[in-house]
């Protein structure tokens, strides 16, 4: 039997609490164990139930939640994630939910599945479930929808994210999911994929762009750009008769995510009593919110790595030896103490252990200004031009204090020598210079990311960082590129073990620079009841007035 933080390949025993209050305030608690065959593993989810003696559907008042960032669009594949689709998730659904925390794969949509082949895998669809412009779901729809998301000529980001797939409804309630090549993750990857409407895509495919239409706990109302997006419970929703497989209950009649660029405002929301839950917030404004009566703060740890991806195709970080002098003037801990608040774990590579193909041997590059002088001057020497201008820069609010955390860099750079100047760039602005092909060899430009790996395989992470193809690359190394191509065609210890053996190689030729695994903090209203989880959703249908 595999580790215990091996994806599919263990038994993962998932908490999850749920209740629906009774007209008459009569409630019963009930212990079930639900047992799930996840492709011939078994994995046991603990639900703990509420089963209530009156109307399951009762929800009243609003919940406001502050976020940082606002939707480029209302497409429905940007649900997959938290920051590019605010709250996308209570309105749209996908065939299984994956647990973060213990890689356990369970029933949503789709009711079950099984391997037909390598490269296709067969759902059963979930019955009686309705999109909220009255259509059904069932697997004519749900492969028209997936077909979309993933067509080329389409060319939306997921495709980069997760690979390409197609979809064939076989009966009426029975869909194949397929990919060109063996794919031993794709399961995990079906859970970055949202089912939308059919009919919408048909009838008024120009509303794809603007309005958000699901199967979800929540209908999407209205998009105020730059300022707000609203969602309204939906009566019809398939989880009010069922929410141990959903999940969840709708106890809030409206949800409103108010956009707000500036942590401290979003923090200042939640202390006035204006806001439920303020997303991402700086470490002293985290303390501030216990410290202050009537709110809170809630952090947890998250899949989020803080990254340093240097253009190694340029004359200067091509040569190895400037880009560990780049990582050992970092002084990664003083920025985790500091900036970080101490939110935040110093680490060596791109993934957490809950990942497959996280390294336990890889240690933190160690801080070491002197040795960064040396090997910069042992480069001059050999006619690399150490000299170059090197830009820095970060998406305009990436996390909290990420302006502070870039000047703070580049004075560390400064220190030993290096020529830098920072910049802020606007999200359109930051795809465009960070996904791009043909990067200029001169362009010497460092960018600070933040990476999660949702799909817990490093495979899923190299693909977009690493590989000579990948999207958001600017590296390329032949030798790395051959133990990638073995290690996505294994599964279970065998690819864990090749994926360790892929981390190393890139440890050792220094791709990057890593600053922490991230937590992620709210600050949050005692009025309301949540809790946060590692995978960071802000979902409705979890949250609840404290009664």
């Amino acid at each position: 039997m595999a580790s215990k933080r091996r994806g599919l390949w263990f038994l993962g025993v998932v908490a999850v609490a749920m209740m629906i209050t009774a007209a008459c305030g009569s409630e019963k608690i009930v212990e079930v164990e639900k047992i799930v065959e996840v492709e011939k593993i078994v994995v046991v989810e603990k639900i703990v139930e509420v089963a209530a003696a009156g109307p399951a559907f009762e929800p009243s008042g609003e919940l406001v939640i502050a976020v940082g960032r606002e939707p480029e669009s209302m497409d429905a594949w940007r649900d997959f994630a938290e920051t590019g689709g605010p709250g996308f998730r209570n309105v749209t659904e996908r065939l299984v939910s994956l647990d973060l925390a213990t890689g356990a794969i369970a029933p949503f949509l789709a009711t079950s599945w099984k391997r037909l082949n390598p490269t296709t895998i067969q759902f059963t669809l979930r019955q009686g479930v309705k999109f909220h412009d009255g259509s059904p779901f069932n697997a004519e729809g749900a492969a028209i929808s997936i077909n979309h998301t993933f067509d080329e000529d389409n060319a939306f980001d997921l495709l980069d994210q997760v690979g390409a797939m197609s979809a064939e409804a076989v009966g009426e309630y029975t869909l194949n999911v397929s990919t060109p090549e063996p794919d031993p993750i794709l399961l995990q990857r079906m859970d970055f994929v949202s089912i939308s409407s059919a009919k919408q895509l048909a009838e008024d495919p120009d509303s794809f762009h603007t309005k958000l239409i699901g199967t979800g706990p929540y209908k999407f109302v209205r998009w105020r750009k730059g300022q707000s997006l609203t969602y309204e419970a939906n009566p019809d929703w398939w989880g009010i008769s069922d929410p141990v497989a959903a999940r969840g209950v709708i106890s809030f009649q409206t949800i409103t995510f108010k956009v707000l660029a500036e942590d401290q405002i979003r923090a200042a929301g939640v202390k006035a009593g204006e806001t439920d839950i303020a997303q991402y917030v700086t470490a002293e404004e985290c303390k501030a919110a216990a410290s202050n009566r009537g709110t809170r703060c809630d952090s947890a740890a998250s899949v989020e790595t803080l990254l340093v991806r240097m253009d190694t195709m340029s004359p200067m970080l091509g040569d190895i030896r400037v880009r560990k002098a780049l990582v050992a003037a970092i002084d990664t801990s003083l920025i985790v103490e500091t900036i970080l608040g101490g939110a935040a774990t110093v680490t060596g590579q791109i993934i957490n252990a809950t990942a497959l193909g996280n390294n336990p041997n890889l240690a933190p590059y160690q801080y070491d200004p002197a040795y960064a002088r040396f090997l910069l001057a042992e480069a001059r020497a050999d006619g690399v031009p150490v000299d170059m201008k090197i830009e820095l820069g970060a998406r305009q609010a990436l996390f909290a204090g990420v302006d502070e955390m870039i000047e703070a860099m580049a004075d560390m750079w400064r220190v030993v020598g290096l020529n830098v100047s920072t910049t802020s760039i606007d999200p359109d602005g930051f795809g465009k210079v960070c996904c791009i092909e043909d990067v200029p060899e001169d362009r010497n430009l460092v960018l600070v990311h933040m990476h999660g790996n949702e799909i817990l395989d490093f495979a899923y992470t190299y693909g977009l960082y690493y590989s000579c193809e990948g999207p958001v690359s600017v590296y390329c190394n032949p030798a790395a590129e051959k133990v990638y191509d073995e290690a996505r065609q294994l599964s279970g210890e065998a690819r864990d073990k090749k994926l360790q053996e892929l981390n190393k190689i890139l440890y050792d030729d220094v791709p990057m620079g890593y600053i922490a695994h991230m937590d992620l903090s709210y600050a949050v209203s005692d009025k309301l009841d949540w809790k946060v989880k590692l995978d960071h959703r802000l979902l409705g249908k979890k949250m609840a007035p404290v009664r």
